[in-house]
């Protein structure tokens, strides 16, 4: 009798923790996106190490930037490759984001591959300095 109930007591316990575990891991989700870096809308300022990104269906997202690792893809030539950062991060260009969504629904960048460059003349608005 006393065997039957202990289950009985744990077996919810542990069902619960469970939940809340795969519910706290559902929450951080991986995406992996494309697009073109896109000007911030008139409606919003440039923020500090954060990017916009226009899909082939014109969805717009906004991706913090600064911590991400970048990368060139295969597509760009070996002699235009050099170091980058978030300094090279130019409306125009080609990208294909790997980031987390957080629990407020921001997209936080882990990997940023550069798919295509963009002429010169572009001038980049990524700021890295604190607002």
């Amino acid at each position: 009798m006393e065997l039957s109930i202990s289950i009985t007591v744990l077996m919810p316990r542990r069902l619960l923790l469970l939940v809340v575990f795969l519910a706290v891991n559902v929450s951080a989700t991986d995406g992996m996106f494309q697009g073109k870096i896109v000007e911030p809308p008139a409606n919003q300022p440039a923020a500090s190490g954060w990017i916009y990104i226009q899909g082939r269906n014109h969805a717009l997202r906004r991706v913090e930037v600064s911590h991400a690792a970048i990368a060139f893809g295969s597509e760009v030539p070996t002699d235009q490759r050099r170091k980058c950062g978030v300094e090279c991060l130019i409306p125009g260009q080609e990208v294909r984001i790997i980031a987390e969504q957080d629990s407020s629904g921001e997209w936080r960048a882990k990997k940023i591959e550069i798919l295509k460059l963009v002429t010169r003349g572009t001038r980049p608005y990524v700021s890295l300095q604190a607002p």
